[in-house]
């Protein structure tokens, strides 16, 4: 068979184009359409993460400020909590270590910060200092192992307002500590949490910017 015979068999270049634009259109038209799926479904999942994620950059920011922005080791800020081992403020025998002052101190203008801060400190509806201890139930070990954690954020609490007196004047009433127990296998107990509880506003936000999505 030559190539003249071959080439009747090929349909005409016209029609082949045809169907390839019709291709492309229908092909444009369906990614168009999970586009904008996609998008009406991330709008409001961003709008819903937004004020969170600002509450977060600002306590971070405020953070950094003090502490600087490389990592330290022995503490961490996790969303809205800021984490210490214990180790950084406490001797072996639980009595507070002579760079405990500074720390402390570091942490006093963290907090008076916040709450100078109006936007901020409408956001916050309590700061917990909590330290956490093994329980193995109602035995002596366990009632000793809590009465010296809550010495311990005791002694942070009081320390914060002592360092920062304005904290203890205008903000007591926002802090709080507790004792918290934990399973003995666990190693919480070697970290003292400051969890900064978000206030109704910040959940007041978070509806306002989901406001416009529910038309």
């Amino acid at each position: 068979m030559n190539i003249k015979a071959l080439l009747r068999y090929v349909p005409p270049a016209g029609p082949i184009l045809s169907l390839m634009l019709i291709g492309l259109v229908l092909l444009s038209a369906l990614l168009y359409y999970r586009a904008v799926k996609i998008q009406r479904f991330l709008e409001p999942a961003l709008a819903l993460s937004q004020p969170r994620n600002e509450f977060t950059k600002g306590i971070n920011s405020i953070f950094e400020k003090e502490f600087g922005a490389k990592s330290i080791k022995g503490l961490k800020v996790k969303t809205s909590s800021i984490l210490m081992e214990t180790s950084l403020l406490f001797s072996e025998d639980g009595t507070p270590k002579a760079s405990a002052r500074e720390d402390l101190q570091k942490f006093s203008r963290i907090f008076i910060s916040l709450m100078k801060n109006d936007h901020m400190r409408s956001e916050i509806s309590q700061v917990l200092i909590i330290g956490r201890y093994p329980s193995y139930g109602m035995t002596d070990a366990t009632i000793m192992e809590r009465m010296k954690v809550q010495q311990k954020v005791g002694f942070i609490q009081d320390a914060l307002f002592h360092l920062e007196p304005e904290l203890g004047i205008r903000y007591a009433p926002y802090f709080a500590s507790a004792a918290q127990p934990t399973s003995p296998d666990e190693k919480k107990s070697e970290v003292v949490e400051f969890r900064i509880v978000p206030s109704e506003f910040l959940h007041v936000e978070v509806l306002e910017k989901l406001e416009k999505y529910a038309y």
